[in-house]
């Protein structure tokens, strides 16, 4: 097998461990401006005139650039490499950072949108991809969850820093010195360098992991490419999806719509019913957030060793249970409890969950899959928030949550009835144990 001097390093165990952490920094790096996009954009948009609607669209497009460019690149992840998909995707989001710090109206806000969504597409699937192909089968999940977690420290430390601003900038002593929208520039201005920053770490310090996958594939036979490998996978055939992985999609859409739907009306009800000081909201969610910061890749483990259905499982259970408790209980902090083995339970489930889609993909189909995946995702994402809407206007609070609540667990029954994993993964399994 002939190797590029960008693909030689990968092959090398410790050269992989060395990408492995880079790649940590520039997901911590590049996922910075995540809880101010979550809390703060809705904030701007409405300081700069924006209806609801047009609010509610600027997440949409978002959702749905995510959901059209993604198979695309999963394919091309695997034609292609890894690494390209990747640097380019780190410099989409400094752009889309960049437009942040310039916006001046609602259009420049959903340009700075669409950036983020094409860098997303890019981003991320490479991350997942650059993962499976570097990481042993036996801690993949583990490896997923460091990823996992590096995406929540980031978000952590950059909701600190943004709302930790906000708050200066809301007190007297501050009036007229900064307003919000000038308060936005100056943190995204500090969120593009660290992107760019990302970027260049990725130019000097990841090499091309697709090889490093080909090699695996050749000490690893029950994981290897479906057709020889001086014969390329038909284009059909590359589109196309083992059963038990389409089954696994839907479930995908599913739990997706589920979470979606919370996302228009989870901070709207509870400042409606439990504090209006987003502050003291904030505060209920930190204990989950340090909780997701650090728990991921030691959780992400578990399915290693026992499999990645339970955590599954146990993860969709709870979180229709923490659905179910938001109307129910008038206090924040009971919530926040909740909250917190919510994220726990999550922090073993989605690691589990992203290893079995690399699993049950064949060989030479692991971005495509990944591709699908986080599609199948971004779609649930689109669909739930409309849906989250439409039910707490018609049918209140205890609808909509209940409706979430539902759909959660049907979700944990399906994986339960129809989700096999595959025999290669049941065998690490029984190895492990």
């Amino acid at each position: 097998m002939n190797h590029s001097p960008e693909s030689v390093a990968a092959t090398d165990p410790m050269q992989s461990s060395a990408s492995l952490h880079k790649l940590h920094l520039c997901v911590l790096l590049a996922s910075l401006p995540f809880g101010m996009l979550i809390f703060g954009l809705p904030l701007i948009a409405r300081e700069m005139g924006a209806s609801a609607l047009a609010t509610g669209g600027l997440l949409a497009i978002y959702a749905l650039i995510v959901v059209v460019v993604q198979p695309i690149v999963g394919y091309g992840l695997d034609r292609f490499g890894r690494r390209p998909f990747l640097i380019v995707g780190l410099l989409g989001y400094a752009l889309s950072n960049a437009i942040f710090v310039l916006v001046s109206g609602v259009g420049s806000l959903f340009i700075a949108q669409l950036a983020q969504g094409v860098g997303s597409g890019l981003l991320w699937l490479a991350v997942l991809a650059i993962v499976s192909d570097l990481a042993p089968d036996d801690c993949r999940g583990r490896e997923y969850g460091r990823v996992e977690e590096m995406a929540f420290r980031g978000t952590l430390i950059g909701s600190l820093v943004g709302f930790a601003l906000l708050y200066l900038l809301s007190r007297d002593a501050f009036a007229g010195m900064l307003t919000l929208i000038s308060g936005w520039r100056v943190l995204f201005l500090g969120f593009a360098a660290a992107t760019l920053l990302a970027a260049a770490i990725a130019w000097r310090g990841i090499p091309e992991s697709l090889e490093r996958r080909g090699q695996r594939s050749d000490d690893h036979p029950e994981a290897a490419p479906s057709v020889p490998k001086d014969q390329p996978v038909a284009m059909a055939e590359k589109w196309h999806l083992p059963g038990q992985l389409r089954i696994l999609l839907g479930i995908v859409v599913l739990t997706a719509i589920a979470t979606g739907i919370l996302s228009p009306i989870l901070i709207k009800h509870l400042s409606d019913t439990v504090s209006a000081n987003l502050f003291i909201i904030a505060l209920a969610f930190l204990p989950a957030a340090i909780a997701g910061s650090v728990l991921p890749s030691r959780l992400g483990g578990l399915s290693d060793r026992f499999g990645r259905r339970p955590p599954l499982i146990v993860a969709l259970l709870v979180s229709g249970l923490a659905a179910l408790a938001v109307p129910l209980v008038q206090s924040l902090w009971p919530l926040a409890l909740l909250w917190v083995f919510e994220a726990a339970a999550f922090a073993a489930a989605t690691p589990a969950e992203e290893a079995l889609v690399v699993d049950m993909a064949d060989g030479e189909r692991q971005g495509t899959a990944m591709g699908y995946y986080t599609a199948a995702a971004g779609l649930g994402g689109v669909i739930g928030p409309l849906m989250g809407g439409w039910l707490y206007d018609r049918f209140a609070a205890l609808g909509a949550f209940g409706i979430s609540a539902l759909l959660m667990v049907l979700g944990a029954a399906l994986v339960l009835l129809f989700v096999r994993e595959p025999s290669h993964a049941s065998a690490r399994v029984v190895s492990a144990e």
